[in-house]
């Protein structure tokens, strides 16, 4: 029988988690001990993708002494199962959501959200079953290398050799729980980021029901008051990192201050304080207040062209990791007479350009500036926004833009809005004022992988943490959203998200006429890189499950105000037909 803990713990220190009584199933025994150390921890939500090697994983979850602590989601396919457990840590990286899949092929397609998860610094706990070690490397079914093929990105990597088949014993439970304890920590702590945790299992992998009740019958239940205590598996617990101490930094009268993704109030605040101009990216969380410069990326690049223009600034402070614009990363970072800043806690900072002078892990101004010189720097400042004004007002106007700007200001302070890596987050840079919402964006490798699966997490979230007055909304191209086709997917036994996705069919993908592809001949541009994909979103969103409906950009806005609930797909185009217009027409007054 697994050990029996003291009857009563040291002061401070936690009972640890009730042994599982045996199942007949060494697999299913070691499932409910990881899973009771995972909820002990703090995990509330896992995502699992069906399978049979993982199987012991879905009885342990949905077994009694489980029932109500882990909400469970089924996705089919296992790269929209990780990005929506990304979603999930995303918005509550306190409490980091669990990705399961079964072996061979299934754990491949956990990549590309391990690699977001590890660049934007998300908390998520990546469980994989495994075979054996007498059926690895010798040609058995769904068997292949999956110990370690997320190495150089996890904070942790666990193989864990199978316990033994028809009950697992005390050591193997013991060294399940400990290692959820490891992993929990190392996925929230100092460094926060993705771990994996290889779970090998043997036949049997279902609990044989006649082991299970007969266990449950021997073990009495425990009453309120009594001194008669269920066997206990001590649970590590390790505390939280205290955050860390500013440091000062130089604060020079032309001193600007870069909000990259994630950088959150600290950039603002830093930027109030001391009345200097913030460049601050649509996913900093700092997107607004007296400092913020909208429309930033056309005046930088105008500045920094001049060595004499009366703007340019002689030193940046960075928070977050700033990606979107070339005179950012290129002209301001990466001048040699522009001092660079960079405030991280973590060794991993952004310096794309290598020229930061000094890194600090949190940042106070060292300034003893007076009341004059707060004025000329305030002076200054409406100098920066008046001329960002004038550069964005003489740029060409395009119907793409109406629509993310639309969408923009349909965010509210209780909404979330989600932007995928494509041409609209860079025109909302350009583009967008203040927002009062909370905008979030896979800026850590900028890719379009899972997006409305990431959206449908943190929709997920978003709805548990009971903010339902607000709306979820997901911002992409028509590239993105095919991208991730199966994010749509949601059986009719899952809960269904509440989130509008905007997409924004355009037939291709823009961006590329914006970087130096464009000087490419016509023909190569345009099959190679825009890519024209000729498919009907609206058909396809509608045939996945999902309402949908074709407007335009001036319509969009009007779309969004309407109530509604589940999932909600808005095709924007440059132009729709008269009976498309008829059409929704009678959908709307059927609606009202």
């Amino acid at each position: 029988m697994p050990e029996t803990a003291p009857a009563a713990p040291a002061s401070g220190f936690s009972r640890g988690i009730p042994a599982p009584a045996p199942t007949g199933s060494g697999a299913v025994d070691q499932a409910i001990a990881i899973w009771s150390a995972l909820a002990e921890l703090g995990v509330t939500d896992a995502v699992l993708a069906p399978g049979s090697r993982s199987a012991p994983l879905v009885y342990g979850l949905a077994g009694p002494q489980l029932a109500g602590t882990v909400r469970a989601h089924v996705r089919i396919d296992e790269r929209a199962a990780a990005f929506t457990a990304l979603g999930l840590s995303r918005f509550d990286p306190e409490h980091p959501a669990v990705v399961v899949t079964t072996s061979g092929t299934a754990t491949a397609h956990l990549h590309a959200a391990v690699m977001e998860a590890h660049h934007s610094r998300i908390p998520l706990i990546v469980l994989t079953a495994d075979r054996p070690a007498e059926l690895r490397d010798v040609g058995a079914n769904q068997t292949t290398r999956q110990a370690g093929m997320f190495r150089s990105l996890v904070r942790l990597d666990a193989d864990l050799p199978a316990p033994t088949a028809d009950a697992a014993t005390d050591s193997e439970l013991r060294t399940a729980v400990s290692t959820m304890a490891r992993a929990h920590a190392a996925a929230t702590g100092e460094h926060p980021g993705p771990v994996h945790l290889n779970l090998s299992f043997r036949d049997p992998l279902v609990p044989r029901s006649e082991t299970a009740s007969q266990a449950v019958q021997a073990v009495p239940a425990v009453q309120e008051g009594s001194s008669a205590e269920r066997p206990q598996i001590v649970l590590t617990r390790r505390s939280r990192p205290l955050p860390p101490q500013p440091r000062p930094v130089p604060i020079s009268a032309r001193t600007v201050v870069v909000a990259g993704d994630g950088a959150g109030a600290a950039a603002r605040e830093l930027a109030e304080r001391h009345a200097l101009p913030l460049l601050a990216e649509p996913s900093s969380g700092a997107h607004a207040g007296p400092s913020l410069i909208p429309g930033y990326p056309a005046l930088l690049a105008e500045v920094m062209a001049d060595p004499q223009h009366p703007l340019r600034p002689d030193r940046a402070i960075v928070l977050g990791h700033p990606t979107l614009s070339r005179p950012v990363i290129g002209r301001l970072l990466g001048a040699p007479d522009v001092d660079v800043v960079v405030v991280d806690p973590q060794l991993d900072f952004a310096d794309a350009a290598r020229r930061a002078r000094l890194v600090v892990p949190a940042a106070h101004g060292d300034d003893n500036a007076d009341e004059a010189e707060l004025e000329r720097r305030r002076q200054q400042l409406v100098a920066w926004q008046r001329a960002a004004s004038r550069v964005t007002a003489e740029l060409a106007s395009t119907w793409q833009q109406q629509a993310a700007l639309a969408a923009w200001a349909a965010t509210g302070e209780d909404d979330l809005l989600v932007l995928g890596s494509s041409s609209l987050v860079r025109d909302l840079e350009q583009h967008a004022g203040p927002t009062a919402g909370q905008v979030i964006a896979n800026r850590g490798l900028a890719g379009i992988d899972g997006t409305t699966s990431l959206a449908g997490g943190i929709a997920l979230a978003h709805h548990a943490a009971g903010r339902g007055a607000g709306r979820v909304r997901l911002l992409v191209g028509d590239l993105t959203a095919l991208h991730d086709l199966t994010g749509l997917v949601i059986g009719p036994l899952e809960q269904v998200p509440d989130l509008d996705i905007v997409i924004v069919d355009d037939g291709g993908g823009r961006i590329f006429s914006g970087l130096e592809h464009a000087a490419a001949p016509p023909d190569l541009l345009r099959r190679f890189f825009t890519t024209p994909h000729g498919t009907d979103l609206e058909a396809a969103a509608t045939a996945l499950g999902a309402t949908a409906r074709t407007v335009t950009g001036t319509s969009l806005g009007t779309a969004l105000a309407q109530r509604g609930s589940g999932l909600r797909v808005f095709i924007v185009h440059q132009e729709i037909s008269a009976a498309a217009l008829e059409q929704q027409a009678e959908v709307d007054s059927c609606t009202t």
